[in-house]
């Protein structure tokens, strides 16, 4: 019985047992709220199951072994052996489940631990992007800040440093570099506003940096599907199928290596034989004068054949556009180059670019290098016009190769060029590297990408549609202007005029809508007897003032002045070239006009005066016409004094007292009018300078306010120079009057008085009678330089030359001494030194220096107080 108890307490400890494990594998969660642990629960649970029905198999078992020894409670033996058995059974069974349950715990850390490690490989990555944007937000915050500029020792260049310079200090002498300039201190440089694309393409250079850190393989797929896309894009929008792109950063590479390309096609053994096999027929680059200067050189001097081997084409003279090429002329040069064992090579066709923006006949002269086997490539702001069309599928049949700026055009900032070229052989292609990729550095073709996805089709034509919009506008306008020469083409007139909206909807060839799009709009104010020929250089001040004047009134149109060597100086605005053209209007376009309407009137004035009043100053004695160079005004004049007409050549010492007085002259006539300047002529002598007038000028009235003005100050000079002549005679008379006297009382008080030590004894025992007051008063307006002992004694002036009044009836004695002082006779009315000069006139710039003025008082140390008087005034001298 005892056994049996035993049996049934050791049965109920192992269903105790059971119990808690259950309990405690219901309580637990899967993975204490993890989702990764929550995915991976169903298993947990299948073997928290099986692990259940062990243990109730188990119980089985045991419950009936113990019912087999309750039924054998005689064999008392076998029983405790069988306890025994059973004891140990559930010891072992217990041991298990916990080693199990162990084994459990420890699969469920490691599956948690290994979630939780790829989260944190996540946010890591994560926080690759976030680090980088927040440190990109600090360093354009740090650009963008306004400071004050470093000190000159801060910014100037020095050696690099051995331990490195703190990141901070490099940004902030980056920021002083960008925004001050040591040769314009007053000037404060900003960066350019820019939208949300070119924000977007900024960004994307730094990712196109960043992307280099993946993996090479990867990095390399990655590269060849944006480069594709890129690609397939362009070609797409400017409907050159048959074509392949080739990216690069330079402008002019991508012709350059497509003429690698030609070299290579053209010539069988020049990959064998290298520039040996151009011997036989060396290759000829014909280009139009209009193409953007120095490319055909440059070409000429990257494929090693020499500058000699390119021929310039003139344009037409009689035929055609004078800003096209002459077909005729390349159609010669190309039969004279054949004929001489060369071989026409490459043709290089303007299609709206350069400075005047002519377009050359693409049509006649792709039949000519078909004819002559050459390449054409075209290049200019009119291939924009060919992503117009509203025909997608429709192929534009436009040159062998072209170049595309489309960071210019769309106003985005540093975006790669794009080369389109008809490739022929696969290996000459990859012999010249038109398919390699720069992947060490960063991937220059994610800029584009970026910017063709985010403006699309739409927004890529849109923004071309409107540049072309504005430029045809201002060039119909300008075309009705009198005195104003187009030089760009001008639309057609008439039944032949095509408007930009005509070219999306209407069928078009491609010839005509080069030929309609407007680039660039160039033009130039003229005289009336300009046959086409070349501006004077007067005209050209007209137009630079004309430029400058417009500029500064409407500033939304970035109007540029252009020295052109057949036409002179010109105005230009490119709204294909604006990174802001997107934003200006037609009402901005508008105001443009109405303020070249009111600028042309005043030059108009100006022009139609100039004559009159080159005719008034001829005839005026003292006014002297001076050419000003850069004036764009009427001119100068020079007034000269009655002394100095017969002058000639003038003398030296007479071109400081000219330009002292025209400087005097302009000073005085600023304080009538303000219209009035201070000029240089050619000649370096100063001048009054006259501006821009209008109709109703009186130029008369004008002229006769200079000659008035320049009498009075001639005049107010001569009466000051005749006072200063009289001060510095009176001046000398009084030292000598007083020298003598002061002689004479020596020897009249014996020399015995003026001993050391003998004259004050002799002094002491006969004193001398107390001297009298002698001194000197000059009086300016009479010229009479007299005794002063009268003043002193009656406290009284006395005017000479004026009628006595009644308190001074009675008259004093006449003084003792009485010198007349005049100015000297063979001194000239009007001889004003540079020293006068500068006291008259502050500021002037031809005054001499203190060192050099001549001295005009002696030194009159010794000299018993005397005194001058002017009108009256005494003062001492």
């Amino acid at each position: 019985m005892e056994a049996a108890k035993e049996d049934t307490k050791a049965l109920k400890s192992v269903e105790a047992a059971v119990e808690a494990r259950e309990t405690t594998s219901e309580g637990e969660t899967p993975t204490q709220g993890n989702m990764a642990g929550s995915e991976k629960s169903p298993d947990t649970k299948g073997t928290r199951m099986e692990e259940t029905e062990i243990v109730n198999d188990r119980k089985q078992k045991t419950e009936d072994k113990v019912q087999k020894l309750h039924s054998k409670n005689g064999d008392i033996q076998q029983n405790e052996v069988q306890k025994e058995q059973v004891q140990e059974s559930a010891k072992e069974q217990t041991v298990n489940e916990v080693k199990d349950m162990a084994q459990l715990e420890k699969s469920k850390e490691q599956e948690q631990q290994g979630v939780e490690e790829e989260e944190e490989e996540e946010e890591e990555e994560d926080d690759v992007f976030g680090a980088l944007s927040v440190f990109t937000s600090e360093v354009f915050a740090t650009l963008s800040s306004p400071a004050e500029p470093l000190q000159r020792e801060e910014r100037n260049p020095r050696p690099l440093a051995a331990n490195g310079v703190d990141p901070a200090n490099t940004m902030r002498l980056l920021q002083d570099l960008m925004t001050y300039d040591e040769e314009e201190p007053d000037v404060t440089y900003g960066l350019g506003p820019m939208d949300s694309h070119g924000r977007l393409a900024v960004v994307s250079h730094l990712l196109a940096a960043l992307v280099t850190t993946l993996d090479p393989q990867h990095l390399r797929r990655l590269a060849t599907r944006i480069m594709s896309d890129s690609c397939v894009w362009v070609s797409r929008l400017f409907r050159y199928f048959e074509s392949t792109a080739y990216i690069h950063e330079d402008v002019r590479e991508g012709v350059v290596r497509v003429c690698r390309m030609l070299l290579h096609t053209r010539y069988p053994k020049y990959t064998t034989d290298g520039y040996q096999a151009l011997y036989a027929r060396p290759p000829v680059i014909y280009t139009s004068s209009t193409v953007r200067p120095g490319l055909p050189q440059h070409i000429a001097t990257m494929l090693g054949i020499g500058c000699g081997c390119v021929r310039v084409v003139p344009c037409n003279t009689i035929v055609g556009s004078p800003v096209a090429m002459d077909t005729a002329a390349l159609d010669r040069m190309m039969a004279e180059d054949l004929a001489a064992q060369k071989k026409p090579f490459l043709v290089i066709a303007n299609a709206g670019g350069g400075a005047v923006g002519g377009v050359d006949n693409v049509g006649r002269i792709q039949e000519l290098c078909n004819n002559y086997e050459a390449w054409l490539h075209v290049e200019g702001h009119a291939l924009a016009a060919l992503t117009l069309p509203n025909a997608p599928n429709l192929s534009a049949k436009v040159g062998d190769s072209m170049t595309l700026p489309l960071s210019l055009w769309l106003g985005v900032p540093s975006l790669p060029y794009i080369t389109l070229y008809r490739a022929y052989e696969a290996a000459a292609v990859h012999a010249v590297g038109l398919t390699a990729l720069s992947l060490h550095v960063r991937l220059s073709c994610l800029p584009l990408w970026t910017t063709l996805q985010t403006l699309g089709q739409s927004g890529v034509v849109s923004r071309f549609q409107h540049a072309f919009e504005l430029g045809q506008h201002l060039q119909q306008h300008l075309a009705t202007l009198s005195r104003i020469r187009l030089l760009s083409p001008a639309p057609p007139d008439g039944s032949n005029f095509v408007t930009i909206q005509d070219l999306v909807t209407k069928p078009i060839s491609t010839s005509q809508l080069l030929e309609t799009v407007s680039g660039s709009v160039v033009f130039q104010y003229v005289d009336e007897a300009n046959n086409g020929g070349k501006n004077t250089e007067y005209y050209d001040n007209l137009n630079s003032w004309l430029g400058q004047v417009v500029r500064r009134d409407v500033g939304t149109i970035p109007l540029e002045l252009v020295q052109l060597e057949t036409a002179g100086l010109v105005l230009r605005w490119s709204p294909m070239e604006g990174p802001d053209t997107h934003h200006i209007t037609l009402a901005d376009v508008d105001h443009l006009i109405h303020s070249l309407h009111h600028q042309l009137d005043i030059l108009n004035a100006t022009v139609e005066q100039r004559k009159t009043f080159t005719e008034l100053v001829s005839s005026a004695n003292n006014l002297q016409l001076v050419e000003i160079p850069g004036w764009a005004g009427l001119g100068g004049v020079r007034y000269i004094a009655d002394l100095w007409l017969d002058q000639n050549p003038v003398l030296e010492t007479t071109k400081d007292d000219i330009n002292a007085l025209n400087v005097h002259l302009v000073s005085q006539l600023k304080a009538t009018d303000s219209a009035f300047s201070l000029g240089e002529g050619s000649d370096g002598l100063n001048c009054v300078r006259f501006g821009m007038v209008t109709a109703d000028t009186d130029l008369s009235e004008l002229l006769s306010l200079v000659i008035t003005t320049g009498r009075e100050i001639e005049t107010s000079s001569r009466f000051l120079d005749q006072m200063t002549d009289i001060v510095r005679k009176g001046i000398e008379a009084a030292t000598e009057d007083l020298k003598r006297e002061n002689e004479e009382r020596l020897w009249q008080e014996g020399i015995l008085r003026h001993v050391p030590i003998v004259g004050s004894v002799y002094n002491w025992f006969s004193p001398a009678p107390p001297p009298g007051i002698k001194g000197r008063t000059l009086d300016l307006t009479a010229g009479v330089l007299e005794s002063t002992e009268n003043i002193y004694r009656y406290h009284m002036q006395i005017r000479h030359g004026s009628a006595p009044t009644r308190s001074e009836t009675k008259l004093p004695p006449a003084p003792s001494v009485q010198t007349p002082v005049s100015p000297s006779a063979s001194s000239p009315s009007h001889s004003r030194s540079s020293s006068t000069t500068s006291a008259l006139v502050p500021g002037s710039t031809h005054s001499r220096q203190a060192s050099d003025l001549p001295p005009t008082t002696p030194d009159i140390k010794n000299i018993s107080a005397p005194t001058l008087t002017a009108n009256g005034t005494t003062a001492a001298v």
